[in-house]
């Protein structure tokens, strides 16, 4: 909910809101340009002077689809409170309808049934990855080096 402390001028546009000020989990914010929202700072330099200055924070005010206005904490956040209570039933029956059931394959060592939950998994277990290694690392020629060591200088 926002709630301003100083009156815009009428119309529905955010350039209406920029210099009006909005309270926000107990800190006064002012609203900038884009909908962004600053945190006022007061300081006192070497010489004695005031400075005012506004400090950046990650909120900003967003207007929904359904016309509501509410102040987002995330770039992403784009829908209000009501609107994502009403889409995420939606967006859950959705997924679990959509959902394909997991493939099963034949374990590459042992052709027992592997139930996939990647697409790369070819064995049914560490047991017969490990095999296949060894197996793999028998079928393979000996490479020969050609270095020579201490013995053949």
């Amino acid at each position: 909910m926002i709630l301003l402390t100083s009156r815009p001028p009428p119309g529905n546009t955010m350039n209406a809101l920029i210099g009006s000020q909005v309270e926000h989990q107990g800190k006064r914010l002012v609203v900038g340009h884009g909908g962004r929202l600053y945190a006022p700072r007061t300081s006192v330099d070497a010489w004695g002077r005031t400075r005012h200055t506004q400090k950046v924070t990650k909120y900003r005010i967003v207007t929904c689809g359904c016309g509501r206005t509410f102040i987002a904490h995330d770039e992403r956040m784009k829908l209000c409170e009501a609107c994502k209570a009403q889409a995420q039933p939606a967006r859950r029956t959705r997924q679990a309808t959509e959902a394909q059931p997991s493939p099963t394959t034949a374990c590459a060592q042992c052709d027992q049934r592997v139930v996939a939950q990647r697409s790369t998994r070819i064995y049914c277990s560490r047991t017969c990855q490990q095999a296949a290694y060894r197996q793999r690392r028998q079928d393979r020629p000996c490479a020969s080096t050609n270095r020579k060591g201490k013995d053949d200088r």
